[in-house]
């Protein structure tokens, strides 16, 4: 399947040119604004993502931070005066590669395919084996809709175990509520926006209930996020 890239440059002019350029490589999307690049990038999950420094809509430092917390890819950033402050910044934000111009393509594309492939071979392994998904030590069996922690099985319905697939599916990264929606749709054909409260819920509690330390994340503006430990309510920037 072709890796996606994803384009975030307030130059239209160096927007095109890397359009152009990468087009041959990658499924690529481009946008000049940081706030639709930010749920375009949660949406379509790319691999890539080349991020301008100079975004005149959100701080392009602030928009590094969002894209390392909601998603897995590589972020490279790209500006014609960076300070070397700001690149450390960037850095510590979780960019993987700060260039300055004048920019190389033909190098940037090496870089980002070492990237990619260095990105993949030190990768944790996901337990999965058939249908069977791992979250340390969560269990989810999807030949049996049968779910485990710590070797012991607790009781969920089927909409709440495809609920918790697709959380675990996608551990570290932000599932947008339109994406739960489909999961619920697949069983009831009901399009009422309020089932995934009650879903999300009921299985909040039954997380508690049974002492799984586990919590689903709300990421106000955006979606849920799984992970480990006590709850949290993320601050993020408001979709419009």
């Amino acid at each position: 399947m072709e890796k996606k890239l994803l384009i975030m440059e307030q130059d239209c002019q160096v927007s095109i040119h890397l359009e152009q350029f990468f087009d041959s490589f990658f499924s690529v999307s481009s946008f000049n604004n940081g706030l639709q690049g930010l749920v375009k990038t949660i949406e379509l999950k790319p691999e890539v993502i080349i991020l301008d420094n100079s975004l005149l809509n959100i701080d392009s430092l602030d928009l590094c931070r969002q894209i390392r917390q909601s998603v897995n890819a590589i972020i490279m950033v790209i500006g014609k005066t960076i300070t070397e402050e700001r690149i450390i910044e960037y850095y510590e934000a979780g960019a993987d590669d700060v260039i300055v111009f004048p920019i190389n393509y033909k190098i940037l594309l090496y870089k980002i395919k070492s990237k990619l492939s260095r990105s993949h071979l030190t990768q944790p392994k996901e337990e999965q084996v058939d249908n069977i998904i791992k979250y340390g030590n969560f269990t989810l069996n999807r030949n049996t809709y049968k779910t485990y922690y710590n070797k012991v099985e607790y009781a969920f319905t089927k909409k709440e175990f495809s609920i918790l697939w697709t959380l675990v599916k996608h551990q570290d990264e932000i599932v947008t509520r339109a994406e739960l929606l489909k999961v619920v749709w697949s069983y009831d054909h009901f399009d009422d926006d309020r089932m995934i409260d009650t879903h999300l819920n009921r299985m909040r509690k039954k997380l508690k209930q049974y002492n799984i330390n586990l919590t689903i994340k709300t990421v106000w503006g955006i979606g849920y996020k799984l992970q480990i430990g006590e709850p949290v309510v993320e601050d993020v920037v408001s979709l419009p």
